[in-house]
């Protein structure tokens, strides 16, 4: 399988076993056709926490909504919509739910081995988390793994650029780096995109793929996409999900900026992260 939508309407939250108020709704993962990640959306009922646990993976999170506090190793952080962070492999963790309860965007890898009875977990009974909780900023030399996104994180939007490819391409974008090598994820990356409003004379996100696996989940807006030729209509709510070297392209369709958050694994490289079908074709008809 070389792409996935989910849709909002499709998501299903499921009790975790041997928790209380700790709802989990599977997004992408083996079952899906993926091998590298495991995305999913998490709900915690008002005081409730996930387990103490190590993990044989990397977990990144983005709050979407409600209140509560992120612990990773000597750390605990406030959550609130906006706020994201990394849990390094092994290292133990747990969220906590406030008065409001708590939802966010889970993204782990790599997977989890299948054979694995642990799903690459193992308990953390032997933790105390920190009772001092640190609002989550970049700039408290502190705060180490977590930061905070605002709508004043977004800045103008033109031509792409980042780690892997900058150039003409894709347009009218603008990316908010969250989780990456710098906050201390080797084995993923999570940000926020956003798009122009629809506009019959720009150009989006021209036809391409990567050596990497790649998913978004749409926070505002709608779009076209061409999936490995396909035609797809996507909104908010929905999941996007393309394997490695499976093509997509993307413009918006709605009168309102379109904005996803998205996520790579493995790490992209720092060149030849993007490869344009178009490019290659003019190449060999030279």
């Amino acid at each position: 399988m070389s792409f996935q939508v989910v849709r909002k309407s499709d998501q299903r939250f499921v009790a975790v076993e041997g928790t209380t108020g700790f709802s989990v709704a599977p997004l992408i993962s083996a079952d899906n056709g993926s091998v590298h990640m495991d995305l999913a959306i998490c709900t915690l009922a008002a005081g409730a926490s996930t387990p103490a646990q190590r993990h044989a993976f990397e977990e990144s999170w983005f709050i979407l909504g409600g209140t509560g506090t992120s612990s990773v190793s000597h750390l605990t952080f406030t959550s609130q919509y906006g706020s994201f962070g990394v849990t390094p492999v092994a290292a133990p963790e747990r969220k906590t739910a406030g008065a409001e309860g708590m939802t966010w965007l889970r993204m782990r890898a790599p997977q989890a081995q299948a054979a694995d009875p642990n799903h690459g977990h193992a308990g953390a009974d032997d933790w105390i988390a920190s009772d001092m909780v640190l609002a989550p900023d970049e700039t408290d030399p502190r705060s180490q793994w977590a930061g905070q996104w605002s709508e004043g994180d977004m800045g103008p939007r033109g031509p792409l650029s980042m780690p892997g490819y900058h150039g003409p391409n894709i347009k009218s974008i603008f990316i908010r780096m969250l989780v990456d090598q710098l906050l201390g994820a080797h084995q993923h990356t999570h940000f926020m995109v956003e798009f122009g409003p629809k506009d019959p004379n720009a150009q989006y996100a021209s036809e391409h793929y990567h050596p990497f696996e790649e998913a978004y989940f749409l926070l505002n807006g709608s779009a076209h996409g061409v999936l490995d030729g396909e035609d797809v209509e996507i909104s908010t709510g929905d999941t996007v999900w393309t394997s490695v070297g499976a093509t997509h392209g993307f413009y918006t369709t709605s009168d309102e900026p379109l904005r996803w958050l998205e996520v790579q694994t493995p790490t992209p490289p720092s060149q030849n992260a993007f490869y344009f079908p178009y490019e290659w074709k003019q190449l060999s008809e030279r």
